[in-house]
């Protein structure tokens, strides 16, 4: 596969990868608080419930990071368009294998990072412009959008590896091995 197309397959993974995260975390964001199962918790309690979501929401990310890092070093490719950058630029710079995995990791992770910012200023500047929704309801819809997006880290960490078992022939499907690309 050409260093252009593997930027286009990256560039729309991420496009596609970043939306669908986007879609699942602000779904479950908002069926938790619509569901009303914490309603009435201590703020501390909401506080420590959301730690935990970050802690499961980290330990996805961390699984996912390592199917991308898989990815990047089997394909040329990516589903986060920062990390392959870092990855292509470390590259060009060192042959050192854990340069490169630090720094496709960097972009990751720091892509994650500035993609908490919307959920923050939208959940508690919900809560400060309107009556109905409590600074409670935003900490629980944090929480919930926590648990989407580590169920997504999760789940997209299973697909790319099953793309790269297929990709390789080990399928376990049976199904007939996916001509490689490059």
């Amino acid at each position: 596969m050409s260093r252009s197309r593997r930027w286009i397959v990256t560039l729309t993974a991420t496009a596609v990868s970043t939306y669908a995260l986007d879609a699942v975390a602000t779904a479950t964001g908002v069926i938790l608080v619509a569901s009303h199962l914490l309603r009435g918790l201590d703020h501390g309690l909401l506080l420590a419930f959301l730690a935990g979501t970050y802690v499961l929401w980290g330990a996805g990310l961390r699984v996912n990071l390592e199917a991308n890092w898989t990815l990047l070093e089997e394909t040329g490719t990516s589903t986060n368009a920062p990390s392959k950058a870092a990855y292509e630029l470390t590259k060009l710079r060192t042959d050192s294998l854990r340069a490169r995995k630090i720094a496709s990791g960097v972009g990751y992770v720091g892509t994650e990072l500035a993609k908490e910012a919307p959920y923050y200023a939208g959940a508690f500047g919900a809560a400060l412009v309107g009556d109905s929704i409590s600074s409670s309801d935003a900490l629980v819809f944090l929480a919930g959008a926590n648990l989407g997006a580590a169920a997504y880290e999760f789940g997209l960490a299973r697909l790319t590896r099953a793309f790269l078992r297929v990709r390789s022939g080990r399928s376990d499907a049976g199904a007939p091995p996916v001509p490689k690309l490059d």
